[in-house]
Formats: C-alpha cells, sequence, structure tokens
C-alpha cells in the first residue's frame, strides 16, 4: 500500500522547496513518487509526498534529496525544526 510522509518546515518557504527540487531528478523521474504537493504560510513549508513503498522514499531521501539540501547550502540530513507524518495509506484513489 502507499506510503505518505507530511514534512513541516519551520522558517523555510516554497522558495527554499523550489532551490531544492532545483538540485534533484524531476518529480516525473523520481521512482516510486505517487504524488507531491508543497505549500508554505508565514511560518511553515508543508512538502506532501505519496510513495509506492516506504523503502522508495527512503531511497530517494538517502540518494537525492539530502545531497541535494547539501548543493544549496543547508545541512545534508534533516533540516533543523521539522516536524514529520507518516503512515501507510489504508485507501487510495489516485485520478
Amino acid at each position: 500500500m502507499a506510503y505518505i510522509h507530511v514534512a513541516t518546515n519551520k522558517g523555510f518557504t516554497i522558495d527554499n522547496f523550489r532551490a531544492v527540487s532545483a538540485k534533484h531528478a524531476p518529480p516525473q523521474d523520481i521512482e516510486g513518487l505517487l504524488a507531491w504537493a508543497a505549500g508554505s504560510d508565514e511560518d511553515n513549508l508543508y512538502v506532501v509526498t505519496m510513495w509506492e513503498s516506504r523503502a522508495h522514499m527512503d531511497r530517494f531521501q538517502a540518494e537525492q534529496l539530502f545531497p541535494a539540501f547539501q548543493a544549496s547550502g543547508m545541512p545534508a540530513d534533516v533540516p533543523p525544526d521539522t516536524e514529520f507524518t507518516e503512515y501507510e495509506a489504508g485507501e487510495l484513489y489516485i485520478r
């Protein structure tokens, strides 16, 4: 079943998301990625991703996301003040 990952990044913006995204493969080329959505308000960046499996997400983070953080001048791992919600989808519909 699909794996959902929600990250809340305090102090980051959609521009930060775009800067990091420019340093890794485009979404259509990321193996196992089913969907992503990102947006920010005045305090936080919110990123929701849906994966074929947790293993796909873990591989993307290790091979592409964390190196993209580093290439963007951020720490090479999870940014500080980041909160996560993760779960397996019990039901899934994709149009």
